[in-house]
């Protein structure tokens, strides 16, 4: 079985979002996800007629991406020019439209432990998106409602709702506003682990707890 960040997650992620789905679907995803004997096109392909055949879960169908994307990038072997490939050109091309904003915080994850750096929100944004330099104005916008609103580790859940509320839906952020401020929340010890359940609705706790079990594993 897969011992890795990405697996922790997967774990998190189904058994958080819903009581009817564990391990089954665990097991039956990690051998997609996680298939190191496919290609990475083969496993997105794969994971598509899986969540074809599975449409209660498809709110997590971008997340279960990045978690694909994610363990190909940081868990697998590739050349130093691998990024330069004719194969991953064709990775990018044909998945475009596939993942969420979750991709870069799952990454920037990966990339604090590998430099053993404690995460927190304020280097995510400036030293990891690099949102404060011109040529990343496009995420500085998708980001801004993290950015603009300096206060956001410190407000409630009403007020972390409120925040919501302004951010763009175009930005593919909204969904996940609450469990994103919540998770950094807990990583910087502002907030203790399972503190704000009771207000989340299940898309929004499974996100939390896949980004905790990412980082603590």
């Amino acid at each position: 079985m897969e011992n890795t960040a990405a697996h922790a997650s997967l774990v998190a992620l189904i058994q958080h979002y819903s009581a009817d789905h564990k391990q089954e679907t665990i097991d039956q995803l990690s051998a997609i996800l996680f298939n190191k004997d496919l290609t990475f096109l083969n496993r997105s392909k794969a994971l598509d007629e899986w969540m074809a055949s599975h449409p209660e879960l498809e709110p997590l169908a971008d997340v279960l991406f990045d978690l694909l994307m994610v363990h190909f990038l940081s868990e697998e072997m590739h050349e130093a020019d691998y990024f330069d490939s004719p194969a991953w050109n064709e990775i990018e091309d044909k998945t475009l439209d596939k993942g969420s904003e979750m991709l870069n915080v799952f990454l920037y994850l990966s990339d604090a432990k590998d430099n053993e750096v404690e995460p927190h929100l304020d280097d995510f944004l400036t030293e990891f998106l690099l949102v404060g330099e011109d040529e990343f104005q496009d995420e500085y916008r998708i980001y801004e409602s993290l950015i603009v609103n300096e206060d956001i580790l410190d407000a409630d859940l009403a007020g972390i709702r409120d925040v919501q509320k302004t951010v763009k839906l175009d930005t593919g952020l909204q969904d996940y506003f609450v469990p994103l401020v919540f998770f950094f929340q807990y990583a910087e010890g502002i907030a203790d682990k399972g503190e704000w359940d009771t207000g989340l609705d299940h898309f929004e706790s499974a996100i939390l707890h896949t980004l905790i079990a990412f980082q603590e594993n």
